[in-house]
């Protein structure tokens, strides 16, 4: 009697317990359902609250150019829309500005000055216009001036234009550019003209395009140098010259004789003028003012021009990366990155036939020039929106848009070299005091036979407003050996020949800092010798005037180890000029000359370039009130090392491969066998542990692919673990079927399911990782919803 009892007293506990548990279930069910239904309520009722305050979107306008024919959306204008959209995004995400979202608005005049004008009319003209961004043309903003000049001052918007004719826009305090001054430009050309020793040059510009007008008035201007002895005007129409229009213009260029000749063109009517004055025999030397000589050169064709070619490099230093973007790939590769021409199938020239001929075009590549353009427009625009909005998240969020237009605009006006800037994706910002961007304007120069422009020996540095001479250090960085790459002391070894050539011979390897060299522990300095081959002095095998030196030391990186032990690691040995008063450019040599077959003693070297950015250094201004900042340039030479992992594959992905093959099998065994079950399945889990504790051990504050494999064996096996024990108490149950779905787990879902997540982990890189992560929130979301 008291047995039954017990037993009846068990069976109500039990399924006491179970009613328990499932209230419990129900119970924080609706927890979480009302906390849903709570989240969604206060978001409603704050978006409400934001309608009825009078907090609207703040707009900006941002204007682009497609290309008049509209065959092809450029590269360039899709980036622009790229990163500034993301930028848009990550502010609104985050608060947007005092609580207000920021919205983008988009307009394309199709390098129409009437549609410019339009599109500049209609953004003013919006209330909730915070501030504005482009117009790449000094003609068409020359037009908008002209229209909407006095709405443009009465409505104050902020306005960043990408012009280069400042005059244009000198009287209207509310307006900016993004791009250099014609007239720093022209200063440094005249520099070159008057010190070159050139007495007969000529120039040829756009019969239609105020900054082709401006520079051709502004070469005739040179105080102490050679007036022009001749000055044409040609006509360009979509980007194309017709040779019989230019034909008289050669004659009468060749009768000149001219030393120097100086165009503003373009890339391809400049390639078709070339070709013209080379029939004619005309091999003076080019100066591309509007153009790109690599442009000019592909369309030549293999005879190319027979005189030297000089230009504005407005991409920067050939064969030099900008590092702040690089790192910025290297550590958001789930990022757009390649901007490709886009077909727009709605151009008539599709039906017409006439833009079939532009289909051609290769796909790009990552950092090929196309794309290197395209990605360093973007992000400028990105930058100038990221100045806009950092100046608007400093005003009262109280500020209507009238004050906040006057704030913004104020905040702009304070952004001058020398003072204040702004650390951008593509490089630090900062405006003149005439409202155009400060930076150096440097000139390329390719001479006859050389198959690539490089920084011309000479540049002219601009410092405090007067131009500097500085001089080009060409050098080269040929990698001997990598060694002893230490993740955890997060140092490596390098041994390479440094080669440098300048026009001041005074320049050597005393005036090089390497910046990240190894610091000795005892005090010693840093731990990088030099020995010198060849001083470019004395008559050997060597070239003239080429220093050359065997470098050898320990320098520092920062490792990545979230792909450890598949991961990649960059290498860089940072170098800058010891001294503000002897400073110089570095111009390296093209990347197929260096030496890319060197020795690296457990990792492999796939990729080298030499990178370039700037320090900022606060200094005291002229009064200890005032603060100061100088830019100084810096370098790094990088390569690029991925680990040999067939250590790693015997030591750990074969052992843990057979430990889950054991595993697996042990759930063959019959029942009667549970304990040798138990026993196996139990030694697999202590025999993982064991090996993931024997193993080397990497100092890295994230966990590393290799933790992930041992994460995923853990719990691989503690499963099978957990349904063996399920699987042996169902067997007396009269839940008995549920045993034969453990089965099923055991026998087929868990080999598929760990043979999936362990290809998966050894596979897939990061940016796959991301978008696994991202379908499957996406995934529940749906589930959810």
């Amino acid at each position: 009697m008291g047995t039954d009892d017990d037993e009846a007293d068990l069976q109500g506990s039990a399924a006491t317990a179970r009613v328990v548990s499932w209230a419990h279930k129900l119970a924080t069910i609706a927890v979480i359902a009302a906390a849903v239904l709570a989240l969604e309520f206060s978001a409603e009722r704050a978006a409400a609250q934001s309608s009825e305050m009078g907090l609207k979107p703040l707009d900006v306008g941002i204007f682009v150019s497609s290309d008049g024919d509209r065959c092809f959306t450029p590269g360039l204008v899709t980036a622009i829309k790229y990163f500034t959209t993301r930028l848009a995004d990550q502010v609104n995400s985050s608060g947007g500005i005092g609580g207000r979202q920021v919205a983008l608005t988009f307009f394309d005049d199709f390098e129409q000055a009437k549609t410019t004008v339009a599109n500049v009319k209609k953004a003013i003209n919006d209330p909730a216009m915070m501030a504005m961004i482009g117009v790449p043309s000094s003609t068409r903003g020359r037009a908008v001036f002209n229209a909407l000049g006095p709405e443009i001052r009465d409505k104050g918007v902020p306005f960043i234009t990408e012009m280069s004719l400042d005059n244009i826009f000198h009287d209207y305090p509310s307006v900016f550019t993004m791009a250099s001054s014609v007239r720093n430009e022209l200063e440094v050309v005249r520099k070159i003209i008057a010190e070159g020793g050139y007495n007969r040059p000529v120039f040829v510009g756009l019969d239609d395009d105020l900054y082709s007008f401006a520079l051709g008035d502004g070469v005739n201007e040179i105080s102490g140098g050679p007036s022009l002895a001749g000055s044409y005007q040609v006509p360009v129409r979509n980007y194309k010259l017709d040779p019989n229009a230019s034909a008289p213009i050669v004659e009468e260029i060749k009768r000149q004789d001219p030393d120097l000749i100086l165009l503003s063109i373009h890339s391809g009517p400049t390639a078709t003028l070339l070709k013209q004055l080379t029939e004619a025999g005309v091999d003076a030397p080019v100066f591309v003012l509007l153009g790109r000589i690599s442009s000019i050169m592909n369309q030549l064709g293999p005879q190319g021009y027979a005189g030297t070619m000089s230009q504005i490099a407005r991409e920067g230093v050939p064969n030099v990366y900008s590092e702040r973007l690089r790192q910025r790939i290297w550590r958001s590769r789930q990022d757009t990155w390649v901007f490709d021409d886009t077909r727009n199938d709605d151009a008539p020239g599709w039906t017409s036939g006439t833009c079939e001929a532009q289909l051609d075009a290769p796909p790009r590549q990552l950092f090929d020039g196309a794309n290197r353009r395209a990605v360093g427009r973007g992000t400028q625009y990105r930058d100038m929106l990221q100045l806009v909005i950092e100046a608007a998240q400093s005003a009262p969020n109280t500020a209507d848009i009238t004050d906040l237009r006057r704030h913004v605009g104020a905040r702009l006006r304070n952004f001058v070299e020398g003072r204040h800037v702004l650390k951008g994706l593509w490089q630090d910002w900062a405006f003149t005091t005439d409202r155009t961007a400060a930076g150096d304007t440097l000139i390329l120069s390719k001479a006859v036979g050389d198959d690539a422009p490089i920084l011309a020996p000479v540049q002219y540095r601009r410092i405090n407003g007067t131009l500097h001479r500085s001089p080009t250090v060409y050098m080269s960085i040929d990698l001997i050996n990598l060694s002893r790459i230490n993740t955890n002391d997060r140092s490596f070894d390098a041994e390479f020949y440094l080669s440098m050539k300048s026009t001041d011979n005074r320049i050597d390897i005393k005036n090089i800092e390497f910046t990240n060299a190894y610091r000795s522990q005892s005090g010693e300095g840093r731990l990088v010798s030099v020995r010198e081959i060849h001083n470019g002095l004395g008559a050997s095998d060597f070239p003239p005037g080429v220093k050359l030196y065997k470098v050898s030391g320990k320098f520092v990186f920062e490792p990545d180890l979230g792909n450890y032990p598949f991961d990649t690691q960059r290498l860089s040995v940072s170098f800058q000029p010891t001294s503000a008063e002897q400073s110089f450019l570095i111009q390296p040599s093209a990347q197929r000359t260096r030496q890319s077959d060197v020795a690296s003693d457990g990792w492999d070297l796939i990729e080298q370039y030499v990178g370039s950015d700037q320090d900022i250094i606060p200094t005291i201004g002229a009064s200890l009130s005032e603060r100061r900042i100088v830019p100084f340039y810096k370098f790094n030479a990088t390569w690029v090392v991925k680990r040999i992992a067939v250590d790693y594959y015997l030591r750990v992905v074969v052992p843990l491969g057979f430990i889950l093959l054991v595993t697996y099998f042990s759930v063959y065994l019959p029942h009667e066998r549970f304990d040798s079950i138990m026993a196996i399945q139990v030694t697999a889990l202590l025999s993982s542990i064991a090996l993931y504790l024997a193993l080397p051990k990497v100092d890295s504050d994230q966990a590393t692919l290799s933790d992930k494999i041992f994460m995923m064996t853990y719990a691989a096996v503690s499963l099978m673990i957990g349904l063996s024990i399920l699987k042996d108490n169902l067997r007396q149950s009269k839940w008995r079927f549920i045993g034969w779905f453990v089965v099923l787990l055991q026998r087929i879902v868990f080999p598929v399911a760990t043979v999936a997540v362990l290809t998966f982990l050894l596979t897939n890189t990061n940016i796959e990782t991301i978008k696994f992560t991202n379908s499957v929130v996406a995934f529940w979301k749906n589930i959810i919803g």
